[in-house]
Order: structure tokens, then C-alpha cells, then sequence
């Protein structure tokens, strides 16, 4: 960091301290506006430009809090980079609340997205236009605010529902799907390992990357890949093939997704991610020179993290606001195998051979917002919209929140996700979830007067509301509708055991329309003992039928296995299954659930002050990407020949100067976005920094001034594991082979590793470090015409070195990612047989672990299973 940045930082602090003062309620008042400036005093006259710079106010007073800090969001678009995350740092003490707001009657829109423009006719008889040189990833795609198709078959029917082809057969033995050939035509599609099959099974919605297709007779064997292709069909549940109970018998229904060839409709597009070329058929009345495009490029907008379920964000609230545009890329890159509420399989636990184990583990997908380890935390009157997976997630460690008069729509997954589904994702799904640390558990959350509407669009299997294990959870007076599985589930793990859930409640809600293509499926749907004091009362529901498209039936309310604890009361039906359904479940009471109650129906949804919140969706705004961040120099005059330090990537952000494929910056120094930048020696600043926790596919560009020829470089490296590795483009050509860091004793211990470039032109050009192999940390590349232009860079240590780990018995346990687990101790020498049992000691889980003494000077890195 230059001087210029500090003196710049410490004259912003001082700038603070003069925030205007609002009233004796407030303690401080900070304005922030699109056109405003960071070199502002963020008062209402001179508002900051961005939330990052008034959260730095923030921090700055809060400390001691005498009253409420309000931070007010002018009208406008806020475009991010990269996810902004607050943590106990940002929150508020003492009963005293810092409130993230809109200003009066104005609508501020939080964008994960960025315009696509420049678009040019390809195919002018068919309208399809294209824009080239598409860096971004991404599964979704709005064009003036709405949703484009990404390009299918069978196509959409014509009001917009889904349509569907039906499997010849499940090719179980060949871990395989059959399909009629006059279904799908020739199946000679370009880039066929881009392909999708989207596949409905039962409750669960399944998407698998397509390996090859061969043709035989009248049908087409599709291949999948893997790890989607050996996982589902290890699966036990749902029940993959013939429909379950169908009569007569039927296979299950798929559509195919991702290829040029299926641009047939209008408002369908493709992007061909081996050219970088966006394609688009524009609907009638499109004027693609001057349409409004939009696509997603950071997965999660906000996200709240406690530091643990003891350092936790309190008192906070958001209100008013619009966010949109997040993105989840899991389906294009390991495939989606939902097993329940959307809910995806980590792994398929060895039972009873093929097509025959009924244990998982799980995790859940990414959300737009995010709250883990938070209490009296508040979000009301916002709207979520144009999200890739949920929109809302409380994770877990959450108590005394209220989620009141929100807008969920256009998203992709859950609207509202609460609690843990499982302990971890390491742990077996069936293990009933009751962890010794109480404040872990989402704990007197309370979710009101929420509309979630038109969800689960691009994941079928999630739904409305999802709650996974809670407890004195309030779910009431929400209107839920337009699901294609469930309304409201709460519970998981299929158990009559003693879980950490009592006294929910689920009362009042206005719930229809759901269940609109998968089966197995309730408005309420409920799993596992709740405890005591449980209810399901006087919600109203209406309007919901079985899909054609369905393996076998839904309904009404429904207690599936092991759900104990309710009274299930003076429920109303009308155009709807009515009664109880219920599937194995433990003790409940149940009273007048049958037929229509006008007074339910009547006072069930939303009221009040939010009767009406649904006519936000028409005012949804367009995002204004006009003062959208070029990429540029984060440092001027790089160059090669030359050292370029990886900490120094072009600014510009998510997609566009790096890819950083998780929302939380791990490392959490030197600057403030996505990209995971680590101090080298904690206790020598002057060491400087490395780009760490890294992941295949993560990239950072460095805009460089080239002279011409060919380079030799060095890198300083450091890994811990086998297999991290990395590659160098040149405005998107390779200019080196795949570099391999060699497994050394950890990741603070560096060495160098060589590679050579191709002939590099002179000029001004974008250098990309793409990660090829996970897990490396790089600190800096230095390139020469010769070796001996660079021979002063020694490594710091060799690679390889035998050092002996007797000397210490306390070691550091790493899981596969590198992330710390803990510390054991053993007697003497460390043995494997030593080393496994102080780890089953400690109550560690079954798995690959990597330990190594806490004195790294005198310990290697060992492997333990």
C-alpha cells in the first residue's frame, strides 16, 4: 500500500467524526448515493459513493453507541464487485440498532449483476444476436428486467409452463438414461459436454452434465458425468426409474438444456464458453442495441458472519431495499443432485451396493443473503429477485431475528432458508441434529408477513420456505405460492428421535398454487419430532392440483416420517386435498382440518401495513450499470520484464479482473473483496502477501506494459497438498504449460518454481494467473529474458526436506481444504496408530486429515485417513 492510500484512509477517518447527527434518537446519521464520493463527509448534502466506505463509519462510532446509527441508501443502483461482509464489527450494542435503509420513497437496488452490451446480428433471418469476448460465468440472463430462457428441449409451452420429453428407460447397469430418438433428433450438438439433463424424480429435481451421447435403433443411450453420473445412481432416494406407484407404469420426465442447436424460441440464449460468445434470439419488440441485459457474477450480495456462536452480529437491520442478481454455478461445474428442499448431495455413503444407499451427506446452496451467528437482526420491507439459488438464508447460530414484509420473486431455490439440515457436511443426514452448543441453533426466529412467490424456477425440488432444524421458530402470516415442490417444510433428518427442534409454530399462512410439477409434496410439509408445543394452525389453502407432469401423487398437509409434537388445528382448504397426510410420523393431535373456513381464510396471509406488498414486484427498477468500474490498474506501470506481487490484481472486481469462487475473504487483509489474500509472516508486515485459499478455476488478471520476446519466470509458492498448480494467459491465449508448486511442509513455508512463456507481443496487455490446481498459495511472479536476470529470487526453503516430527507431540489437524480442525496430542514419537486414536479422542470424523507438529520448524506434513 502507498503512502497516498494510507494518508487518504486516515483523512476519510477523521471525516467520520463530522457525520451529521439526525436527531436525539439517532447517535449518528451517514448517507450513501450512487453519485456520491468515498472523499465525501457521508452526510445528506455529501453521501458517500459506497456501503463498504459507511461501513468503515460505522466502525468507527460504535464502539459506544448511545442511540441508533442509521446508514440511508439514496435511490440508484449500487453495483458490487464482490460480496460486502459484515461481522460483529458492524453491528449494533446495547439494544441500540445500525440500520442499513432506504431513503423515503426511494428505491435503492444492491446488483451482484453486469451488463452485457454490444450486441451484433449473427443469424438475421432467425434474430439471433451474439455479443463476443464473454469472460463471465453465469445460468441465468434478464433482458429489460425479464428472465431470458436458457436454450432448451423441449421448448417452454406458450403461457411459459414447463414442457417435458419422458425417458425410454433407465439404463441402471450402464449408469445411463435412454432416450427416444424422436424426441431429441440427430443429438450432434457442438459442445456436448456443455449439455444438461434436467431430471424430475419424484420430490427432487436432478441436473447432470452430459459425457456422450450414442445412438442405437430408436434410441439414444446419454452418458453423464461425473461426480454427478456415480453418485445418482449409488442413490436409494428418490426413487430413480419407473415412477413409484404410477399406474400404469411411466418413466420419469427430463428436458435437455445448454446448446446453440436448441435456439429455436424467442428469449432463449446460449453461451458458448469455448469462444466466449454470448448468443440471444430477442423476443418480438426488442431492441437489443438499447435493451437492458443483465447477468449474474457474485453468488452472495450481503453477508452477515459472526465470528462464532459467542462473538455474534447483533442488532442489525436492513430495510427498503432491493437486491438482485446473485449467481450459483455448482450445476455447471460437479452437476446438482438435489435429495429434499433443495438440499444437494456431497457424497453417497457406501450401504447396499448400487441404486441402493439411503445415506448422504448434504450442504445447501449459496444465497443472495447470508446470516450465520447473528441475534436481533432484522429484515423487513426488502425485495429479493433475480436470484440463482436462495434468496434469503439464516444458516445458523441465529436468535431473537424477525424477517417481516418481504418481496421473494424471480428466484432461483428457496425464498427463506433457516437452520442447519445436518450438523455439518460431513455428517450422515440421518443423525438426528442436537448439538451440545445450544447458540447454534436458529433459536426464536421469526418469519411474517413475507410474500415468496414465483420461487424455486431454477432448482424444482426447493421450496417456499425451508427450515431445517429450528426451534420457538414463528412462521405466520406469509403468502406462499408458485412452488413446484413444497410451501413451507420444517424439519429434516426423517426421525422420531429427540432433535434440537420444540415449539414451532406454523400458523395463519395464505399458501396455493405449489406443488406445480414435483409430487410427494404438502402446502406444510414436516419431517422428524418437533419436541412439544408444535402447530399448524389456521393457515388457508387453496388452488393446488396434481402435475400431469408428476411420478405419483401430492398432498394436503403433510406429516412424513417421524414428525411429532403438533396440534394440527382449524387448517381451511378450497380447490385443494384437504385433511392430513401423513407418512410414519410420531404423536400429533389433529381437529377440524377438512373443508373451507371463511374467518381462517379471511385473517390467514398477509395484513395489515403489508397486504399489499406485492405491488412491488411491478416497480422492480432496472439496474443503471453507467458508472459501472472499467478493469484498471490497481498498480500502475507493472511490467514485463518484471515482478508482478498477485495481491496487486486489476481493479474491477468479481468476473471481470478475478474469479474467486467463495463469498467470505479468508484471509481478510490488505483490500477488501473477494480474492483471498493472506499475510506471509503474521508477525512481519514486511514479508507482504500472498493470494491464498485458493480453487481450481479462481483467476486474477494484472494489466501489464509488455516488451517483446520471450520470458523465463519464477513464482514463489507454497502448498501443503499434492496437485496445486497454475497457468498463464495472455489476453486469453495461454503463454505457459500448466506449473506445478510441488506438496511442500505447508503453507507458510515458500519456495520458487520456474516456467517459460511463448513469445509475448509488445504493448499494453492483461495478464490472467489462473489456479488449475487448488489449494496453492502465490506470492509474486518475476520474469526475465534469461535465467540470470532473475537468479537473485532464491527459494526460501526446499522443497522435499525430511523433517522428523518426534520432537513435538501437539499437532495441528488440517481437513482437505486446509482448514484448521484442531490440535491433539499423543505420547512420544507420533505413529499413524497414535496420531488415529487421539483424533477418534477428540471426536473427530471419519475422514482425510492432514496433521503436522505446531512447530512447523520441526515437523512435515503427514496424511491420516
Amino acid at each position: 500500500m502507498s503512502f497516498q492510500k494510507i494518508g487518504h484512509l486516515i483523512a476519510v477517518s477523521a471525516l467520520f467524526l463530522g457525520a451529521t447527527v439526525a436527531t436525539a434518537a439517532d447517535q449518528a446519521t451517514f448517507y450513501v448515493a450512487p453519485n456520491g464520493s468515498d472523499s465525501n463527509k457521508g452526510t445528506e448534502e455529501a453521501p458517500f459513493k459506497t456501503i463498504t466506505q459507511a461501513q468503515k463509519a460505522v466502525r468507527a462510532i460504535n464502539g459506544t453507541m448511545t442511540g441508533d446509527i442509521s446508514v440511508i441508501l439514496r435511490g440508484g443502483t449500487y453495483q458490487l464487485s464482490s460480496t460486502v461482509n459484515f461481522t460483529e464489527a458492524d453491528g449494533g450494542k446495547d439494544g441500540f440498532y445500525v440500520r442499513y435503509k432506504a431513503y423515503p420513497n426511494e428505491t435503492p437496488l444492491i446488483t451482484g449483476g453486469i451488463p452485457m452490451s454490444g450486441w451484433t446480428i449473427h443469424d438475421e433471418k432467425n434474430n439471433i444476436w451474439k455479443v463476443e469476448g464473454v469472460d463471465a460465468r453465469f445460468r441465468q440472463m434478464y433482458v429489460n428486467g425479464k428472465k431470458a430462457i436458457r436454450a432448451r428441449m423441449p421448448n417452454l409451452l406458450d403461457n411459459g409452463d414447463h414442457n417435458f420429453f419422458r425417458l425410454n428407460k433407465v439404463d441402471s447397469a450402464g449408469s445411463a438414461f435412454l432416450v427416444n430418438n424422436s424426441d431429441i433428433g440427430e443429438a450432434n450438438w457442438k459442445n456436448l459436454n456443455k449439455v444438461e439433463i434436467h431430471l424430475m424424480i419424484a420430490w427432487a429435481e436432478s441436473i447432470l452434465r452430459l459425457e456422450s451421447a450414442t445412438k442405437n435403433g430408436n434410441v439414444t443411450k446419454l452418458e453423464p458425468r461425473d461426480p454427478e453420473r456415480t453418485k445418482l445412481f449409488k442413490r436409494k432416494y428418490p426413487m430413480l426409474g419407473t415412477a413409484f406407484m404410477s399406474n400404469p407404469p411411466k418413466q420419469q420426465v427430463y428436458y435437455l438444456e445448454n446448446a446453440y442447436e436448441f435456439i429455436d424460441q424467442p428469449g432463449e440464449w446460449y453461451l458458448d464458453e469455448s469462444t466466449g460468445t454470448l448468443y440471444y434470439k430477442a423476443r418480438a419488440g426488442e431492441n437489443m442495441a438499447t435493451a437492458n441485459v443483465v447477468v449474474p457474477r457474485v453468488n452472495t450480495l450481503f453477508s452477515i458472519l459472526g465470528k462464532d456462536t459467542k462473538n455474534k452480529v447483533g442488532y442489525m437491520s436492513f430495510e427498503g431495499i432491493t437486491f438482485a442478481n446473485s449467481n450459483f454455478l455448482r450445476p455447471s461445474e460437479e452437476g446438482f443432485l438435489d435429495l429434499q428442499a433443495s438440499m444437494f448431495n456431497i457424497d453417497v455413503l457406501p450401504e447396499n451396493g448400487r441404486l441402493g444407499s439411503n445415506k448422504f451427506l448434504l450442504w445447501r446452496p449459496d444465497a443472495g443473503f447470508r446470516v450465520e451467528n447473528a441475534h436481533h437482526f432484522k429484515i423487513k420491507n426488502c425485495t429479493f429477485t433475480q436470484m440463482a439459488a436462495t434468496g434469503l438464508d439464516f444458516v445458523s447460530g441465529t436468535n431473537d431475528d424477525v424477517i417481516e414484509g418481504n418481496v421473494f420473486y424471480e428466484i432461483g431455490g428457496c425464498g427463506i432458508m433457516l437452520g442447519k439440515f445436518s450438523q455439518d457436511s460431513t455428517t450422515e443426514i440421518h443423525i438426528p441434529y442436537n448439538p451440545k452448543d445450544k447458540d447454534e441453533i436458529s433459536t426464536r426466529d421469526t418469519i411474517r408477513y413475507n410474500l415468496v412467490t414465483n420461487v424455486t424456477n431454477e432448482h424444482q425440488g426447493a421450496v417456499g420456505i425451508a427450515a431445517g432444524y429450528p426451534r420457538y421458530v414463528v412462521i405466520e402470516n406469509n403468502e406462499v405460492s408458485y412452488t413446484n415442490y413444497s410451501g413451507i417444510s420444517v424439519g429434516y433428518g426423517w426421525t422420531k428421535s429427540e432433535t434440537a427442534m420444540t415449539n414451532n409454530k406454523i400458523n395463519k399462512n395464505n399458501i396455493h398454487h405449489i406443488a406445480r410439477l414435483l409430487c410427494d409434496s404438502g402446502p406444510i410439509y414436516t419431517l422428524s419430532n418437533q419436541g412439544t408445543g408444535s402447530e399448524i394452525k389456521e393457515n388457508y389453502i387453496h388452488d393446488m392440483s396434481q402435475s400431469k407432469w408428476s411420478d405419483y401423487w401430492i398432498l394436503p398437509i403433510y406429516l412424513d416420517e417421524g414428525s411429532s409434537g403438533f396440534a394440527v388445528e382449524n387448517n381451511s382448504y378450497k380447490n385443494a386435498p384437504s385433511g392430513v397426510g401423513r407418512n410414519a410420523p410420531g404423536q400429533f393431535t389433529e381437529k377440524n382440518n377438512n373443508g373451507y373456513i371463511a374467518s381462517v381464510a379471511e385473517a390467514a396471509g398477509l395484513q395489515g401495513e403489508f397486504k399489499n406488498i406485492g405491488d412491488r414486484i411491478n416497480t422492480i427498477p432496472l439496474p443503471d450499470f453507467s458508472n459501472v468500474v472499467p478493469q484498471a490498474p490497481f498498480v500502475e506501470n507493472m511490467t514485463i520484464p518484471g515482478t508482478i506481487e498477485m495481491e496487486n490484481y486489476d481493479e474491477g472486481g468479481q468476473s471481470i479482473s478475478f474469479n474467486d469462487k467463495d463469498f467470505v475473504n479468508e484471509g481478510g487483509v490488505y483490500r477488501e473483496d473477494g480474492v483471498d489474500i493472506t499475510q506471509i509472516d503474521s508477525t512481519d508486515k514486511t514479508k507482504g502477501y500472498a493470494v491464498g485459499y485458493t480453487q481450481a478455476g479462481e483467476w486474477m488478471e494484472y494489466t501489464v506494459n509488455v516488451t517483446a520476446g520471450e520470458y523465463v519466470f519464477l513464482a514463489n509458492v507454497a502448498s501443503g497438498l499434492e496437485g496445486s498448480s497454475f497457468q498463464l494467459f495472455m489476453d486469453g491465449k495461454a503463454i505457459s504449460d500448466t506449473i506445478v508448486a510441488p506438496k511442500g511442509e505447508d503453507w507458510n513455508t515458500y519456495g520458487t518454481v520456474e516456467g517459460k512463456t511463448t513469445a509475448l507481443e509488445a504493448g499494453e496487455h492483461v495478464l490472467r494467473v489462473a489456479i488449475t490446481g487448488a489449494y496453492l498459495n502465490i506470492d509474486w511472479i518475476k520474469f526475465g529474458k534469461s535465467a540470470d536476470e532473475i537468479i537473485s529470487i532464491k527459494p526460501s526453503v526446499r522443497y522435499g526436506l525430511n523433517m522428523d516430527i518426534s520432537r513435538s507431540s501437539t499437532l495441528n489437524v488440517f481437513d482437505i481444504r486446509g482448514q484448521h480442525m484442531g490440535v491433539i496430542r499423543v505420547m512420544g514419537m507420533p505413529t499413524t496408530s497414535s496420531v488415529m486414536q487421539a483424533m477418534h479422542a477428540k471426536n473427530f470424523k471419519s475422514g482425510v486429515y492432514f496433521v503436522q507438529s505446531v512447530n512447523k520448524a520441526f515437523g512435515k506434513m503427514i496424511q491420516v485417513k
